[in-house]
């Protein structure tokens, strides 16, 4: 029998703000797999005492979290920024007890298919969901073997960097001549980061709204580029991409780019998709 989900519903969009479970490793929500129904959860609580019993576990299993606050305001843009991530269920920890709400119960997910294929938002849930899992396990300082499900979360996320699309900034050189001309004749130059031992990464972003943590100044534009054309854009002195450093943080060094492309084909990847 279908539950009613509206008073639920409505007890949210009265909240004046709610904490949401964050994962230290990653910068972004706590990502957990239910482990009956397999949905895609985000945790919110109402209280830190609520967040802090529920982090104790994972404390234990040296996974670090950290509350967000999110005022009522933005309570639209963290829901809808979900989609983004794949993530597909909201568990709710408050005075009432657990409760649990599927995202699109309470937040219509955005619809792209009228907008020609040019002008639709690159959006890479998947990968942006298994690079989520691989990271917060994989970042554990604990022995690798410990960590049981790292290969298979490894699988899963090789095979998705294979199948994406990529947004990458680059910043336009001063001077006459459109973004088009510009872009053409190479009249661009790639920001790039430095790591702690003073190697140069490109970053790349999974969706605009990683992007954008990196472009708050708006002095940059994006590009869309496949997984095959990356290491077309490395420039001499780099050892790689980081993917998402504002987020994950994953890096993606010249091996790996070469070693997936060795590793998988496309035709590999649209079978697996074929056979799902």
């Amino acid at each position: 029998m279908a539950v009613n989900k509206s008073f639920l519903i409505k007890s949210i969009q009265r909240k004046k703000e709610f904490i949401v479970a964050y994962c230290a490793y990653t910068n972004m929500p706590l990502v957990v797999c239910d482990p009956e129904t397999f949905n895609d959860q985000v945790w919110i609580f109402d209280t830190e005492e609520q967040l802090q019993e529920f982090a104790k576990p994972y404390t234990e299993k040296k996974i670090l979290l950290r509350g967000l606050k999110y005022l009522n305001k933005n309570f639209l843009n963290f829901f809808s920024m979900l989609y983004t991530i794949g993530v597909n269920e909201l568990v709710f920890v408050g005075a009432a007890g657990q409760q649990t709400l599927l995202l699109d119960e309470l937040v219509r997910k955005p619809d792209y298919s009228k907008l020609p294929p040019e002008k639709r938002p690159i959006i890479n849930a998947e990968l942006q969901l298994t690079g989520l899992y691989f990271v917060q396990e994989a970042s554990r300082p604990v022995p690798n073997e410990e960590k049981t499900q790292l290969q298979d979360l490894e699988e899963e996320l090789a095979a998705n960097l294979l199948k994406a699309r990529y947004v990458i900034p680059i910043e336009f050189l001063p001077g006459p001549g459109s973004d088009l001309d510009k872009l053409k004749n190479r009249s661009y130059r790639m920001p790039v980061l430095k790591n702690k031992a003073g190697d140069v990464l490109q970053p790349i972003f999974t969706d605009p709204g990683e992007f954008a943590k990196c472009n708050k100044e708006n002095k940059l534009k994006a590009i869309a580029v496949p997984f095959d054309n990356l290491s077309k854009l490395l420039i001499k002195e780099s050892k790689g991409f980081m993917l998402n450093p504002m987020g994950f943080h994953l890096a993606m060094p010249k091996e790996l780019l070469n070693g997936l492309t060795t590793r998988f084909s496309v035709d590999d990847v649209e079978d697996e998709d074929a056979e799902e």
